[in-house]
């Protein structure tokens, strides 16, 4: 080999050493700074210092968003304060390299809370407090809590004497359901805040203490809705078997307002009345969100005995434009907005002939439409 050759030789040699100390010093580096993975290759330790930019404040949920956790992926997370870490990776099996420092900001913004794209109720039967029917507890242990954004509370009556929301009475319905007189003076208090569950019947596994002044199927309510906080709970008043007075007390202003604020008295107050050692003042205060009329139905058709007036019609949303103005009041004095919904029969003609449906859309928040001509506790479907 000649001079020329062998020195030409002696170039290539040396730059292809040199090309390979600079690709293990260049290499790590640039596989640090982009957050790279190269495969196959080893790395010495390097050491990152990665400070966190202020985030982004997030969006205000809607009053019924669910709040969806912010997820970020571990190769972008980041300290919540300006911190340093340091990243290992194997030793190259030379001398070590320089070690480079990096310096990576990273920005979490946080995603805004997603808002419901469909309302979904629920309804719990009184009757569930003697295992006749799903419990309180029945919702949660099947998973169906969590996809509820309502459950309405099935059913509250009309004192037939006082023309008021009946409350703190126990006594069975008639035993015959032709009976005119079925629901007149019926109610179930011990079912709804008297009796006190096992913690083998409670929501939670714990006893309802017995001085404690809730207990029953409005305590179990009120545990299941700290578990979801979205939640809302509304008291269903009427029914099937429950309506026979709403043409009474929906017959004048005087009565009306009479009523009005009795349920919200009972319900939304939650001043129950003292039976059994249970109830009084504020017991079931935070129980009921609001309040759910169920009249089957205005004009008459419903159970037999039902009252009935040709002013029904008009009568139905005035009852609901109080029910509305005097929530309204109650919200503005507690800083809360209460809720109001309404059930409607499946049966055209009778929505055309005994609902004032454009004017009672604009007081309720919802409205509940029954399902395939039925009246049984949850067979509702949602109209928005």
């Amino acid at each position: 080999m000649g001079a020329i050759t062998r020195g030409a030789f002696a170039v290539v040699v040396l730059s292809a050493v040199l090309s390979s100390l600079f690709v293990a010093w260049y290499g790590p580096a640039r596989a640090t700074e982009t957050g790279a993975t190269a495969v196959g290759q080893t790395y010495a330790r390097t050491r990152v210092v990665v400070r966190k930019a202020a985030a982004a404040p997030a969006q205000a949920a809607p009053a019924q968003a669910a709040v969806a956790p912010v997820q970020v992926a571990p190769a972008q997370a980041a300290p919540a304060q300006p911190a340093s870490f340091v990243q290992d990776a194997p030793a190259r099996a030379a001398a070590p390299a320089p070690v480079p420092e990096v310096t990576v900001t990273v920005t979490v913004t946080p995603s805004p809370s997603p808002s419901p794209s469909r309302i979904r109720v629920g309804y719990v039967s009184q009757r569930g407090a003697y295992g006749a029917t799903s419990t309180v507890r029945d919702l949660e242990s099947s998973g169906l809590a969590g996809r509820l954004t309502h459950v309405l509370y099935a059913f509250a009556n009309i004192d037939p004497e006082s023309l008021t929301c009946l409350s703190g009475v126990t006594r069975p319905l008639a035993p015959d359901p032709g009976d005119p007189d079925q629901g007149d003076g019926a109610g179930d208090a011990w079912a709804d805040y008297q009796r006190g569950f096992t913690a083998a019947e409670s929501l939670d596994g714990v006893a309802d203490p017995p001085d404690a002044p809730l207990a029953g199927n409005f305590n179990q309510l009120k545990k299941l809705k700290a578990r979801h906080p979205g939640l809302k709970a509304l008291i269903s008043i009427g029914g099937w078997t429950y309506s026979k007075y709403f043409s009474d007390v929906a017959r004048t202003a005087a009565t009306r307002q009479r009523f009005v604020k009795s349920c919200l008295d009972t319900y939304v107050r939650g001043d129950l009345p003292g039976a059994g050692g249970r109830g009084g003042p504020g017991s079931a205060a935070g129980v009921f969100d609001g309040i759910d009329i169920d009249w089957e139905w205005p004009g008459g058709g419903g159970h037999l005995g039902n009252h009935a007036g040709a002013d029904d019609r008009r009568n139905l949303t005035a009852l609901l434009a109080e029910f509305r103005a005097q929530l309204d009041a109650l919200g503005e004095a507690t800083g809360r907005r209460y809720l109001l919904t309404v059930y409607l029969p499946a049966d055209a003609d009778r929505i055309d002939a005994w609902f004032e449906l454009e004017k009672m859309v604009g007081l309720v928040d919802f409205v509940n439409v029954q399902r395939e001509g039925r009246h049984a506790v949850r067979e509702g479907a949602i109209l928005r």
